[in-house]
């Protein structure tokens, strides 16, 4: 713009010129000059329009493409969050009004289309609910963004697993951030959608997942074998109530726990009472508080579990008192919400310590036997709780999976099996360890979608939705 200016200046001075000079020479140099000069200012004013019309687009096209993969990243986190209600007749999430429904898919057999906006920009995305639409991904997204009149298409493909699969990627598990320091020694795979932190000759011997953009940091002598990889990565992690069976506070094995009122030769009462062994005697002690609906052995003493699930509010291990898991059984201990069980801020639902520990008859590596109790803590968004193991508590084997609650192994407390917490503290010489061949056990519940792959595609629309992807 600042030749455009020049040239106007000099057309001025030259017609000011020929007002002074009528000579024909003095006419032609003049209208020469002006046409040169009107030449420069065309030619900067067109080269300053072109320039703004590409920063324009070169902006929207960033837009757009932030803006499709906000669509994909809507429409993964619905389908996490709806997973238990599609089925192969529903396979879609539709939006009715203002609402979020279940829906069949449209007759090219992807979903139908679902629109929304990020700021000034905007998205619709399908998803291809099947291998059909697809291609060769069990589910995907085609997501297309649209900015100031630019619009870009990816197609985003999907992985599934379940919790389960989660735990057998990695033993040990944050929502959140994971802080190991002071001697800890970790065998097992470790991941989380925050940051990791190791210090104090704390190590890890497995491979370590760092959320996305997050930091893994070392520090005083704190290591990784060799041997495994660091890389960055978020895992979904679903909430117990997604699981849980729906019956479970009427149909449950807390009755086994109850002392018996009376007991005959051929008949108990209540019904079922005292059906879990307890090295103690029930008249004098109880393991179980039914108003608080709390788990609590006398010290000294061991109590054998050989139900099926429990539905508790708390579980307090201490002075050498051990749970064991009967060697037939398959106990789930689910520990209802703070809410329900009256717990207050950051109070312990799981305390386990001083020598006591949790184990499994039916853990019998010679014979290639891992099966250990699971806890699951629904845990609160509201009430933080925490689950604690520590001073010297013993060599214990579970599961143990609670994605909104914190949880502390500390003081020599040792542990085979798999922990998933919200957020995650080792201190002072804690072991987490699995033995050959452990695999957790099959949780079940929603099947959890995750992204495996991402392509931007060529073109703002096709047909199917993915073509050119």
């Amino acid at each position: 713009m600042d030749a455009a200016m020049v040239a106007i200046d000099r057309f001025i001075l030259l017609v000011r010129d020929l007002r002074r000079n009528e000579s024909g020479m003095a006419v032609a140099t003049a209208l020469m000059a002006m046409t040169v000069a009107f030449s420069f200012a065309g030619a900067a004013v067109v080269y300053s329009a072109n320039t703004q019309r590409g920063t324009s687009r070169d902006s929207g096209s960033k837009q757009a493409i932030a803006a499709a993969d906000a669509g994909a990243n809507v429409a993964l986190m619905r389908q996490n969050q709806y997973s238990k209600s599609i089925s192969a007749t529903n396979p879609c999430i539709g939006v009715s009004g203002s609402l979020l429904v279940v829906t069949k898919a449209e007759a090219d057999g992807w979903c139908p289309s679902v629109s929304g906006t990020i700021g000034s920009a905007s998205y619709t995305y399908r998803v291809g609910p099947s291998t059909t639409a697809c291609s060769v991904s069990t589910s995907c997204i085609v997501s297309t963004g649209t900015a100031n009149g630019v619009k870009r298409r990816e197609e985003v493909t999907l992985g599934t697993s379940t919790v389960g699969g989660i735990l057998s990627k990695a033993g040990l598990i944050g929502q959140e951030d994971i802080t190991l320091e002071n001697n800890v020694d970790v065998r097992v795979g470790v991941g989380t959608n925050g940051n990791i932190s190791l210090s104090n000759s704390a190590s890890i011997c497995g491979d370590i997942r760092r959320g996305v953009g997050k930091k893994l940091t070392f520090e005083n002598s704190a290591s990784q074998c060799s041997g495994y990889i660091k890389y960055e990565g978020n895992e979904t992690l679903p909430p117990v109530s997604s699981f849980i069976p729906t019956n479970i506070a009427t149909v449950n094995s807390n009755s086994r726990l109850v002392k018996c009122t009376t007991i005959t030769s051929t008949s108990k009462s209540p019904a079922g009472c005292q059906e879990d062994s307890y090295t103690k005697t029930w008249e004098s002690t109880t393991p179980w508080n039914a108003t608080t609906r709390t788990i609590e052995p006398a010290q000294n003493s061991t109590l054998t579990l050989s139900g099926g699930d429990y539905f508790i509010c708390r579980l307090n291990l201490g002075n050498n008192s051990h749970l064991i898991m009967g060697a037939t059984a398959t106990v789930r201990l689910f520990f209802d919400t703070p809410e329900n069980c009256g717990i207050k801020a950051n109070e312990s639902q799981v305390a386990v310590e001083n020598n006591a520990d949790i184990t499994s008859s039916a853990y019998q590596t010679s014979e290639g036997k891992f099966n250990v109790p699971g806890l699951y803590l629904m845990g609160s968004t509201t009430i933080p709780t925490k689950v604690v193991f520590g001073n010297n508590a013993g060599d214990s084997q579970f599961v143990l999976y609670a994605p909104n609650t914190n949880v502390y192994l500390e003081n020599n407390a040792t542990f085979k099996g798999a922990i998933a917490g919200k957020t995650v503290y080792l201190s002072n010489h804690a072991t987490v360890e699995q033995d050959e061949g452990f695999e957790p056990p099959k949780i079940g519940g929603s099947t959890l979608y995750s992204r495996q792959s991402y392509v931007e595609c060529v073109g703002s629309t096709a047909s199917p939705p993915n073509a050119s992807c």
